[in-house]
């Protein structure tokens, strides 16, 4: 394919708005882009003008290699903050600006022309190969669910999810040492090293694992009355209040952390509580996101935070819930596994940066945490293009990058299948 057509591809999704919405539209695009080079392919509608997509090529026994992706984005937010129209893909001095480019429609747009070229090439494909395009990630990994739910990865030895796993070089000393992120020490050191003597645009990773989180809300009860009579009513942000402090002191308080994950990440990120000004509110809830780690499991968090609500609920005025709204579990890799070491050995000679795709964890989310419910020893290997530019304004990816992707990716595809016969 040429280079002209791959970056028209990545323009084209950027097009088509699929804000927590409309992934049809994206599915139907890469569906009829698959048919056009005879690669089987075929949607999977899940809500109205929302379907996932499956693709697949080679001789349908194993190994079977899952590459994977989604195709909505988040809100564009205030547009005031662009310096382009986040829903046209903007190409300028090297990079592809617009909401999506980074997570992840550059990852997905990389993963089908790879195929895409290995199918044109007529590359002996010793195995399967099976594209997996899924809606709803960003709010509650919906598509990956329902396909998980539907056996589209039950039989699937590896998976490649094509997530940003890169970071500009002059963002690298803070990207490697934030909360978010964990690196071996020495691995880390090195990498600043090269990073100094280095000319790459950027530095991109291999993520081995990462947390699996959980939206939690909390609702305060109280008794409303008149605001010019507030000690007839119970104000229901006051219980609220007191209840977050007490939540903020029981996550400082938790000790337990993974090698590879670090520390439970804790975040409020919604409060609200009362209708108008002259009522006292009788409810107020926040709602959290919280970032697990095995140690620490989703269960265990919701049993000790119920013990946090019941001690407060034994004093008068006070009425707590708590209700668990959405949970993943973490996911982890033993980074030593076929498919890393075959990614790391083909990224020396396509990414051409400081180091070839060193291992971290990262406290971030991914479809993986679906994908594994039913098939729990399938290796996983989150890597793609883009960078920490996600879910901010001007979003960009820089097409080397998405370029050399490719590369990547159909290298380690073909390597992986060969050296994986049953």
């Amino acid at each position: 394919m040429e280079k002209e057509k791959k970056i028209k591809i990545l323009k084209d999704l950027i097009d088509i708005k699929s804000v927590n919405d409309n992934e049809g539209a994206v599915a139907e695009y890469l569906l009829h882009l698959f048919q056009e080079y005879d690669i089987n392919a075929k949607l999977v509608a899940e809500f109205h003008n929302r379907s996932n997509i499956i693709a697949e090529m080679g001789n349908g026994q194993h190994p079977k290699l899952g590459l994977s992706g989604h195709l909505d984005t988040v809100h564009q937010g205030d547009e005031r903050t662009w310096h382009s129209n986040p829903f046209e893909g903007t190409l300028k001095k090297g990079r592809m600006y617009g909401r999506g480019t980074t997570d992840m429609k550059g990852g997905i747009a990389d993963l089908a022309i790879a195929m895409i070229e290995l199918k044109e090439a007529n590359t002996p494909i010793n195995g399967t190969i099976r594209f997996i395009g899924t809606i709803g990630e960003e709010l509650s990994a919906a598509g990956a669910k329902f396909l998980t739910d539907k056996g589209y990865v039950d039989d699937l030895d590896a998976m490649v999810i094509a997530e940003p796993s890169g970071v500009s070089l002059h963002g690298l000393r803070s990207y490697v040492n934030s909360d978010g992120v964990t690196i071996d020490k020495k691995v880390l050191k090195d990498l600043l090293k090269k990073a100094f003597l280095s000319d790459a645009l950027e530095q991109h990773f291999i993520i081995k694992a990462h947390k699996g989180w959980m939206a939690y809300r909390v609702t305060a009860r109280g008794k409303a009355a008149h605001s010019s009579m507030p000690q007839m009513g119970i104000n229901a942000i006051d219980s609220l209040i007191k209840y977050y402090l007490a939540e903020k002191e029981f996550y400082a308080n938790l000790t337990e952390s993974d090698p590879e994950l670090g520390r439970t990440v804790y975040s409020p990120d919604i409060f609200h509580g009362g209708e108008q000004i002259n009522s006292v509110p009788d409810l107020a809830y926040e709602i959290v996101k919280v970032r697990t780690i095995p140690q620490v499991s989703n269960e265990e968090l919701i049993r000790r935070l119920k013990i946090v609500i019941a001690k407060l609920n034994a004093q008068p005025g006070i009425e707590l819930e708590l209700t668990v709204e959405h949970s993943e579990l973490p996911v982890k890799s033993d980074n030593h596994t076929k498919l890393f070491n075959i990614f790391q050995k083909h990224a020396k000679h396509t990414l051409h940066e400081p180091d070839a795709l060193p291992a971290i964890g990262v406290s971030l989310g991914t479809d993986a945490s679906e994908f594994r419910r039913h098939n729990e020893t399938m290796d996983v290997a989150v890597v793609g293009p883009g960078n920490t530019t996600a879910h901010s304004p001007n979003e960009y990816v820089e097409i080397s990058t998405y370029l050399d992707m490719i590369k990547l990716y159909k290298a380690t595809i073909v390597d992986f299948l060969d050296h994986n016969q049953d």
